[in-house]
């Protein structure tokens, strides 16, 4: 072959029937690729993104009912501390109160019983100065007649009497 002879020409070197089918190939497989790649991917990434989008809702509701709980917590707690307090006042009011009850009940049995041990003591008075006035009306009695020989019963109680009255003053 000769070199005149070889056609250098890129444009004169196509053939027509390659083209076309080339142009079939990549026709048939873009559809194809379409088809069994492209749109099952496109159908994952679709619903990649809506699942997505449904995380993002959640985390978003997920943070609303995190922050609302937290505030529910802390009211929850002001309200306990609240009642602890009213709790605590109440008990110390009622503490209180049993005080000043036992303190008056002591009070009132303490003068019930000075009461009763007074009335006691004056009766024990009473009955030891009523013996006594006997005793000395007769040791005064007994003296009077062993000094007079005669002893007048008015006149050594009236003498016991006398004396009495000065000493219990």
């Amino acid at each position: 072959m000769n070199p005149a002879e070889l056609n250098l020409n890129p444009l004169s070197q196509i053939d027509p029937i390659v083209i076309v089918a080339i142009i079939v190939i990549m026709t048939v497989t873009y559809f194809l690729l379409r088809r069994f790649f492209v749109a099952p991917y496109l159908l994952v990434m679709e619903q990649r993104d809506e699942l997505f989008d449904t995380a993002d809702g959640q985390i978003a509701d997920s943070a609303e009912t995190d922050r609302q709980s937290d505030f529910d917590a802390e009211r929850t707690l002001a309200d306990a501390a609240q009642a602890a307090e009213q709790i605590r006042v109440e008990a110390k009011e009622k503490a209180e109160a049993y005080r000043r009850d036992c303190l008056s009940t002591a009070r009132e049995s303490a003068s019930a019983t000075l009461e009763s041990g007074r009335a006691e003591i004056a009766a024990q008075r009473g009955s030891a100065m009523t013996q006594l006035r006997a005793e000395a009306v007769e040791c005064v009695g007994l003296a009077c007649t062993q000094l007079l020989g005669v002893a007048d019963r008015e006149a050594a109680e009236a003498a016991v009497d006398r004396l009495m009255a000065r000493r219990i003053r």
